[in-house]
């Protein structure tokens, strides 16, 4: 029996998800797109945007064991092969910790960390040599971030774990590239009037996974699209943390 070719990716109802759909569907030969997040209506718009492959339409809260569950057991009710998996889900809000909410933060930390590590335990046995791992990181994960701690930390974590399963996987030949976007005009940022956050350009998101699409095809590491965010990786390499986490409160991020 022939396996179908599919590709996976969560928080497909809004932003990047939706520009991945739609680009890996004209990069990719694939029967399926599996189309995942919370909101059944946004998630059905998204499938019909596609031309070539079928959307699978797949309502899961992945801040939930039972969400992250469900997509385990369709992975083992069929015979497939996942070609690429995008861990785009992803949510955070600024605020003093002090201040924060534990069920939020809790649910932040499922989301940004637990789900894309259990859903890659859970597809890397449907993969083969040649398929690739998308994990939608930030530029926050470049610096601590005052008053948005707990998102910057989840994406230094999602950073730092997707250069060490590129390793393992390299006698695989399977590609994982963290993709580092600053603002960019998602719903993310969608209350913004301005074209700017605090200096910095908002960026468009269908040039943003355009340049990851091609980076995870030409299997590179990390993915930044705009110089402003390849600088501030650099100037990461070169400053202490605690001076990090200094110059970054000083930026006023959206409230």
């Amino acid at each position: 029996m022939t396996k179908k070719k599919i590709a996976i990716i969560t928080g497909a109802s809004s932003g990047f998800g939706v520009e991945f759909a739609k680009q890996i569907d004209q990069k990719l030969d694939l029967d399926e797109i599996w189309l995942i997040a919370r909101r059944q209506e946004k998630l059905e718009s998204t499938a019909k945007l596609l031309q070539n492959a079928k959307g699978v339409v797949i309502k899961a809260d992945l801040s939930t064991s039972e969400g992250v569950n469900a997509i385990k057991n369709l992975l083992e009710k069929d015979q497939l092969e996942v070609k690429i998996l995008i861990n785009n889900a992803g949510f955070g809000r600024t605020e003093k910790f002090e201040d924060s909410d534990e069920e939020y933060n809790g649910s932040m930390i499922d989301v940004n960390i637990k789900a894309p590590v259990m859903l890659t335990r859970f597809t890397l046995p449907y993969m083969n040599s040649g398929s690739y791992i998308i994990n939608v990181a930030s530029s926050a994960a470049y610096a601590p971030l005052p008053y948005f701690s707990v998102y910057a930390a989840t994406k230094a974590f999602l950073l730092s774990f997707s250069y060490s399963l590129k390793e393992e996987l390299k006698s695989r030949e399977i590609s994982v590239t963290a993709v580092c976007p600053g603002p960019a005009s998602t719903e993310f940022f969608k209350s913004l009037k301005d074209k700017k956050v605090d200096g910095l350009r908002i960026e468009d998101p269908i040039k943003i996974v355009r340049k990851a699409v091609r980076d995870s095809l030409r299997r590179k590491s990390v993915s930044i699209y705009s110089y402003e965010m390849n600088f501030l990786r650099v100037v990461s390499k070169l400053l202490p943390r605690k001076m990090l986490a200094y110059f970054s409160g000083k930026v006023k991020l959206p409230q």
